[in-house]
C-alpha cells in the first residue's frame, strides 16, 4: 500500500492504534459455570452454551480482565482462587441472578479478585465466607472486591479483606465475626445482622467467645454507612465481648494511623469502639462521624493510648456510663468532640434485665486527674439523661425530643433544642443519611439535621410556605 500524504499516514497509524487496542480489549474472556446445565462439563469451553460444571475450573483458567458468570445452584465445597489479576483489570467470579449460586467459601490466594452476588454458608467449626488473607501473617492480598453477597450462618469471620479491598453492600447474618480488615479498605454499606455467640470453655467456665462487628488493623480504612445490628443483649456482659469497631496492638498486630468512621447506624454492644495502642503507643488519626451508637453495656468511645481522636456530630443513645471517655494524657492530644448529642432513653431496662452500666458522665476526661493541662477541645456537645462535665462553654443539657425513640428513630423533632444548635465543621458536609449540612443558620447537633424545605420558586401544591 503506497501512502500518498501526511493525512492518510495520520489516518493508518490511528487506524493500526485502534486496531491494537480493540485487540487488547478481546483478550479479556467472559465463562459461564452451570452446574445444572444439562450439558455442563469441565471439559466444555466455558462457552454460555457448553457451560462448565464447577466454578474451580473457571478458578484455574481465567486471566486478568476475565469473568465468570456462576448460574444458580449449590456448588459444594470451598472455592481456592490461585490466579490474580491485575490492577484495573480484576477475574471477576459474579453470581447472576444476584445471589442465587450457593458456595460454601472462598479463599483467594491471588490478588486483583471480584466476588460478587454469591449465597456463602458453612456450618463447619469455625468456617468463614471470603478469606483473603492478613497482613499480620503475610498472607494478606492486594486490590480485592467483595460486592452484594449474602453470607450466613458461618462459625467465622463472614469476610477477611486483605489489603487495598472494597467491602460493599453485602448482608452477612448469623456470623461469629463480621469483617475483618488491613490498610487501604473502604468498608461500605454492608449490614451485619446477629453476632451469635460462640461458647468456649474458660476457667472451668462455659461462657461466650469474644467477637466483633469489624475488627481493623492497619493504615487509610475507612468504615462508611454500614449497618451493624443483633448482638444477642443477655450475653454481652457475659463474655462476648462485642465492639462495632476495634483494633489492637498487642501480640502480632501493629499501630494503626488514619481510620474514618462515618454515617454507621449501630445497635447493640459491649463498646461502641475501644480499639487499643497500649503496647507500642503508636496509633493515630481516628475519626467519628455522623454515626449513631445504640444501647453498649460499658462505655462508648474509648479509645486506649491512641492520639488524635475526632467525635464529632454523633448521636450516643445509652452507651454505658461513659459514652466519650479519656484516660491518659496522650488520649487527648490533638482530640477533638464537638457537635454530638449524648442521650439516656429507658436505660433502666437494660440496667435491670442485664445488669448494664447505669449512665454517668456524658464526656469524662480523667486524664485531668493527673496533668491540668491534658485536655480536649470539647464544644457545643448536647446531654440529656447524664452528667455534663463541662468541658466545652457551649455544651449543654437538653431533652433531644426525637422522633420517635420507641422505634429506633433519632431524628430531631423541628422544635428540639439541637436543631441549630451545634457549630461549623468544615470536613462534614452532609448528615448520615446524606441530607447537606447546615439546613438551618446552623449545624444541627448529632449525626442527623433537620430538613428544611426551601421552595426556590412557587411551592409544590400542599407544601407549606
Amino acid at each position: 500500500m503506497t501512502v500518498n500524504s501526511a493525512g492518510s499516514w495520520t489516518a493508518l497509524c490511528l487506524a493500526a492504534a485502534l486496531g491494537l487496542a480493540v485487540a487488547g480489549e478481546s483478550l479479556a474472556a467472559t465463562y459461564y459455570v452451570d452446574g445444572t446445565h444439562a450439558a455442563a462439563k469441565d471439559d466444555n469451553d466455558g462457552s454460555a452454551k457448553a457451560p462448565w460444571k464447577t466454578i474451580q475450573k473457571a478458578a484455574g483458567v481465567a486471566k486478568a480482565g476475565d469473568a465468570v458468570i456462576v448460574r444458580p445452584g449449590a456448588y459444594d465445597g470451598v472455592l481456592t482462587v490461585k490466579v490474580s489479576g491485575e490492577k484495573g483489570k480484576l477475574i471477576t467470579f459474579r453470581a447472576e441472578p444476584a445471589r442465587k449460586a450457593r458456595v460454601r467459601g472462598f479463599v483467594l490466594e491471588g490478588d486483583y479478585i471480584s466476588i460478587e452476588g454469591f449465597e456463602i454458608t458453612n456450618d463447619a467449626d469455625q468456617a468463614n465466607g471470603i478469606f483473603a488473607g492478613e497482613a499480620h501473617r503475610k498472607t494478606a492480598r492486594t486490590g480485592c472486591r467483595f460486592v452484594n453477597n449474602f453470607i450466613h450462618d458461618v462459625g467465622g469471620t463472614a469476610i477477611t479483606s486483605g489489603e487495598k479491598a472494597m467491602v460493599k453492600g453485602n448482608l452477612m447474618k448469623n456470623v461469629c465475626r463480621g469483617v475483618f480488615v488491613n490498610s487501604g479498605t473502604l468498608v461500605e454499606d454492608n449490614e451485619v445482622d446477629t453476632l451469635t455467640a460462640q461458647m468456649i470453655e474458660k476457667n472451668g467456665k462455659t461462657q461466650p467467645k469474644k467477637t466483633q462487628y469489624t475488627f481493623f488493623a492497619g493504615d487509610d480504612i475507612t468504615f462508611r454507612g454500614n449497618y451493624l445490628h443483633g448482638a444477642p443483649q443477655a450475653q454481652l456482659k457475659k463474655g462476648m465481648g462485642v465492639d462495632f469497631f476495634t483494633t489492637w496492638d498487642a501480640w502480632i498486630f501493629g499501630s494503626s494511623h488514619r481510620i474514618l468512621i462515618e454515617n454507621n447506624r449501630c445497635f447493640d454492644a459491649t463498646h461502641a469502639s475501644e480499639p487499643e495502642a497500649k503496647q507500642h503507643k503508636q496509633s493515630s488519626h481516628i475519626t467519628y462521624r455522623n454515626n449513631l451508637f445504640v444501647n453498649t453495656v460499658y462505655v462508648g468511645v474509648l479509645c486506649k493510648e491512641w492520639s488524635h481522636i475526632t467525635v464529632e456530630n454523633n448521636i450516643f443513645i445509652n452507651c454505658g456510663a461513659y459514652p466519650v471517655w479519656f484516660q491518659t494524657a496522650r488520649e487527648t492530644e490533638g482530640s477533638v468532640v464537638r457537635n454530638n448529642l449524648i442521650a439516656y432513653w429507658k436505660r433502666d431496662r437494660q440496667v435491670a434485665a442485664f445488669d448494664w452500666k447505669p449512665a454517668e458522665s456524658g464526656i469524662a476526661n480523667f486524664a485531668l486527674k493527673k496533668n491540668p493541662e491534658a485536655k480536649v477541645v470539647c464544644d457545643y456537645n448536647m446531654f440529656w439523661g447524664c452528667e455534663n462535665r463541662g468541658y466545652g462553654k457551649h455544651d449543654f443539657v437538653a431533652e433531644p425530643q426525637f422522633v420517635d425513640p420507641e422505634k429506633g428513630d433519632f431524628r430531631l423533632k423541628p422544635d428540639s433544642p439541637g436543631v441549630d444548635a451545634g457549630t461549623t465543621i468544615e470536613a462534614i458536609k452532609t448528615d448520615l443519611r446524606g441530607v447537606k449540612r447546615p439546613q438551618g443558620k446552623a449545624y444541627d447537633v448529632g449525626a442527623y439535621e433537620l430538613e428544611q424545605k426551601r421552595p426556590s420558586r412557587a411551592p409544590a401544591e400542599g407544601a407549606k410556605e
